[in-house]
């Protein structure tokens, strides 16, 4: 490209970083991003959600939370539902569910808008932790943020609150009503 003259344009250089992301030439993959601001293009969401989600895959979270608090901070790019859920789900399966709780709230402050997604990976997440009270604090704040579960949700919590004899409370939560202990 150029050698023929034509400048990269930002999808070019998306596509670059997600791929020598996906392959996990990270130094590759920032060179390009450094080259991207070198030649006056400012990464999107896309640009970063390619890096967070490579460096998640391959388990490198510390390095997939440093590129989600470069892009909030520095570069002053939003981050949206699909990063949020990319980081939220990694830390739930790296039994990281406090930072990823944490993240949860972020979110909502934020005003991203969660998804099933995101609430079944904090599900399985609280799940894998045995933390029932957190689930159905949670349960609530499904409620709250008008998310409908889905089958994966309905799955998870049919499956873990039959096992602990709790189903009258996913009973109330399908019907919409707040479940956690701290009702009054």
């Amino acid at each position: 490209m150029e050698t023929a003259g034509v400048r990269p344009d930002g999808i070019t250089y998306n596509t670059l970083i997600s791929h020598f992301s996906k392959m996990g030439d990270f130094k590759t993959a920032h060179r390009v991003l450094r080259s991207m601001l070198k030649d006056g293009l400012v990464p999107t969401v896309v640009t970063y959600g390619a890096l967070i989600h490579a460096y998640c895959l391959v388990g490198y979270l510390e390095e997939a939370m440093k590129v989600f608090r470069e892009m909030s901070s520095a570069s002053r790019v939003p981050p949206n539902t699909v990063i949020y859920n990319t980081l939220i789900d990694s830390l739930c399966k790296n039994k990281k569910v406090d930072t990823a709780l944490s993240l949860f709230d972020d979110m909502i402050v934020k005003a991203v808008r969660p998804n099933a997604n995101t609430f079944n990976s904090l599900f399985k997440g609280l799940q894998d932790m045995n933390s029932l009270d957190k689930a159905f604090e949670l349960m609530d704040r499904m409620t709250e943020q008008a998310c409908n579960p889905d089958y994966i949700t309905m799955e998870i919590l049919t499956q873990w609150l039959s096992a602990v004899g709790d189903t009258d409370k996913l009973r109330k939560f399908v019907q919409g009503y707040k479940v956690s202990a701290t009702m009054v």
